[in-house]
């Protein structure tokens, strides 16, 4: 009998769990263990979710019992498959008390082929399977400061990542069925996009019990119906067959970001047939065809530059097998609709969800792999797995715009010279930490970037993030600044690029952490997210008579500290900067955190913020002192920024400065730019003989378009001036 196609068989369901011990460790995939007394919990499912589990640290043992009868196997060449489709972070994997292989990519499927196994009567008297796996997630080095080994980034550690363990067996598990001729791995690249062809790479792993040809199909539909690809026939050897080639495609609808264009997509399929005409094995993608440059941190997409206005996802939650796809959607649609073009997945690979809708809205990533923090040596042999795992999983994505191989490899961010008010000696020491030689900057972190751009030629590649730059190598790292938050003050940030221009290529994160529950008590901490030093250094919780208005104040810092540094990345647009990433688009904890949205998505007043300062048009003035005296000369600089791929005009911008009945304005009428920043002019007056708070507003009006802004000072006494070194009042 003929095989007749590939099918899957779903294993998910209840499932037996006990926690590890000595003797589970020696009997714990024995088919004949007891194991009727033990917890029953759910796959897909994570054990920390059930309140007698919340605590558990690990290794758990999972079994489960599946009918599959010998006499039901058909003699048709077919092959099976054990799939486990996504583990936390670590899994040992039996069938039948054999011992299969292990899981160490907790965002990739993995297969091992049990026919044989299966084949066989199970090794109880009723005949059933026993699958059995032995899951581990972390080794609490996260907590006591040491290096760390399990490669999930940031589900265990960083400045996004949920609270606890989050260990389990997050995916499906099931048994695939193949022909004799399987694939076991796949990889899709678009490898070159212009308007008259676009190439697709394909790099397929194909296993084959017996020596003999194949044929493989490669089948590409366009948006408009338009087909390619064809049929190649290959001699295959027994075992596994690495098999590459190319497919061109004429005239092709590119892909662009949606700021610059539509997102057609197309769909591909290779199937390969053994006997030349039942399919065997087939793998299906949906891609986008376009090319993506990052040169010193600036996009060129299809060859058009794009100024990067980005936002930080971090995991969505600690328990990812629980959280709705449409969840993963909408907020990448909050993300487009707030007109930023780009999401960093920071420490870690998402679900598919996330990704396909990136595809759609046009919307960038910046993918991280997951690793944050510093590593031991053992994770160096890793590496190559863990970089092939995700390039075969994300590679055919057009939304995946760069890669970032490891998230602040030598801890937090430096403080800055002249911002930071702690000793020299410690400040030093840091220094040293992000500039001198170690093993993660000087070992780890090469291999993971030779593997990146081995793996995936195509996309742009950093090698860290969060460091100071490199003296050998401008782009090996973006820097995280975080001022305002850990050093220095929001508006320090123009300051800092002018004295060290290479810091301002790409601001890596820009945010401070802001309180949602408001009735955070006077005897309570002031920080809800174990961030005691910036809470208490920018906004006490003991300058606030209740949580209610401490709370507010969080928020209305936050959203003053995203606004001001966004203004500075966009008045310096490309000279040097080419983009910036807030962080965080959502909490990692319901009291509060980065997001610009609370855990439950209720926007802060950041949000708006956001919005507002990413406007494709906007207006800005230089930030104004925030105390005066009467008789000084104020200057304020004026600049409009101009995304739009087309010049706009003519443009009206009126920068108008009133106190009381005092008023003085300016107007100005021209042409901006088309994709650029330009410089308006200049505000100037004396400030009048009056104390008060003096309200500047600036406007402008081109074509279709109208933005507005406005800055605050006060005017006192000139007995009462000074120069402050406190944080700025809050707008």
């Amino acid at each position: 009998m003929p095989f007749n196609a590939p099918t899957s068989r779903d294993l998910s369901g209840s499932w037996s769990v006990a926690p590890s011990s000595a003797e589970l460790e020696r009997d714990g995939a024995d088919p004949d263990l007891d194991d009727d007394g033990w917890l029953q919990l759910p796959v897909p499912g994570h054990w920390a979710q059930y309140p007698e589990w919340a605590d558990e640290p690990g290794p758990v043992v999972y079994r489960h019992r599946f009918a599959h009868r010998a006499d039901d196997e058909a003699d048709d060449g077919s092959r099976r498959w054990l799939r486990l489709d996504g583990v936390l972070a670590e899994a040992e994997v039996w069938l039948d008390g054999r011992h299969l292989g292990d899981s160490s990519t907790y965002f990739a499927p993995h297969r091992f082929e049990v026919t044989d196994l299966l084949a066989a009567a199970g090794p109880r008297r009723d005949g059933d399977h026993l699958v059995a796996l032995t899951v581990t997630c972390g080794d609490g080095a996260e907590t006591e400061g040491k290096p760390q080994r399990s490669l999930i980034g940031s589900f265990q550690s960083g400045p996004l990542a949920p609270p606890g363990n989050v260990g389990g067996v997050w995916g499906p598990v099931g048994i695939d069925t193949t022909g004799p001729v399987a694939i076991t791995q796949a990889r899709l690249l678009c490898t070159a996009a212009d308007e008259e062809q676009a190439t697709l790479a394909f790099h397929v792993t194909v296993d084959t019990v017996e020596a003999g040809p194949v044929r493989i199909d490669t089948s590409i539909t366009g948006p408009y119906g338009r087909t390619a690809g064809g049929a190649a026939e290959h001699e295959l050897a027994s075992g596994e067959n690495i098999l590459e080639w190319t497919v061109d495609i004429a005239e092709p609808q590119l892909w662009w970001p949606a700021s610059l264009g539509e997102q057609p997509r197309y769909d591909v399929t290779v199937a390969v047939r053994a006997d030349g005409a039942t399919v065997s094995d087939r793998r299906s993608w949906r891609t986008g065809l376009r090319t993506v440059e990052v040169d010193d941190l600036q996009w060129r997409v299809n060859g058009r530059r794009l100024f990067t206005k980005g936002v930080a996802v971090g995991p969505h939650g600690r328990f990812p097998a629980s959280i709705d796809g449409l969840q993963y959607r909408k907020d990448v649609r909050a993300v487009a609709d707030a007109g930023l073009d780009l999401i960093r997945v920071h420490g870690h690979i998402s679900r598919h969800e996330l990704y396909d809708e990136a595809d759609a809205r046009g919307v960038l990533i910046w993918q991280d792999l997951p690793l944050v923090g510093t590593y031991t040596a053992g994770t160096r042999a890793r590496v190559s797995p863990t970089v092939s795992a995700a390039v075969d999983l994300l590679g055919h994505h057009p939304s995946v715009s760069l890669w970032c191989g490891h998230d602040e490899p030598n801890g937090p961010p430096v403080p800055l010279p002249d911002v930071e008010r702690e000793g020299v000696t410690h400040r030093a020491a840091r220094l040293g930490r992000h500039l001198l030689p170690s093993w993660n900057r000087s070992v780890l972190d090469p291999g993971i970037r030779r593997a990146l751009r081995s793996t995936d030629p195509t996309r742009a590649v950093i090698t860290r993030s969060g460091n100071l730059p490199n003296p050998v190598d401008f782009t090996s790292s973006d820097a995280h600044l975080w001022l305002g938050w850990r050093s220095g003050q929001a508006e320090d940030l123009a300051r800092v690029i002018r004295s060290w221009p290479r810091l301002g290529s790409f601001i890596g994160a820009i945010g401070a952490q802001s309180v949602v529950v408001r009735e955070w008590p006077a005897n309570a901490p002031d920080w809800p997210t174990a961030q005691q030093g910036p809470f208490t250094r920018y906004i006490p919780r003991a300058a606030y008579s209740d949580g209610e208005s401490w709370a507010l104040a969080t928020q209305a810092y936050q959203a003053s500290v995203i606004r001001v540094q966004i203004e500075t990345a966009r008045r310096l647009k490309y000279t040097p900067t080419g983009g910036f990433c807030v962080m965080s688009l959502f909490d990692a904890e319901a009291s509060g955190g980065f997001g610009v949205l609370s855990a439950g998505r209720e926007p802060k007043q950041a949000f708006d913020a956001l919005i507002d300062a990413c406007r494709p048009v906007v207006v800005i003035g230089d930030l104004p002192p925030p105390v005066v005296a009467p008789g000084q000369t104020l200057s304020m600089a004026v600049h409009a920024v101009n995304d739009l791929p087309e010049a706009l005009g003519p443009a009206i911008i009126t920068a108008t400065a009133t106190m009381d009945s005092w008023r003085v304005e300016r107007r100005w009428q021209g042409h901006l730019t088309a994709d650029a920043c330009s410089f308006i002019g200049s505000l100037e007056f004396d400030i009048p003989a009056s104390t008060g708070a003096m309200v500047i507003d600036l406007s402008l009006e081109a074509a279709d378009h109208a933005a507005t802004n406005r800055y605050q000072t006060v005017v006192i006494p000139p007995s009462e001036a000074m120069t402050p070194t406190s944080s700025r009042p809050l707008r």
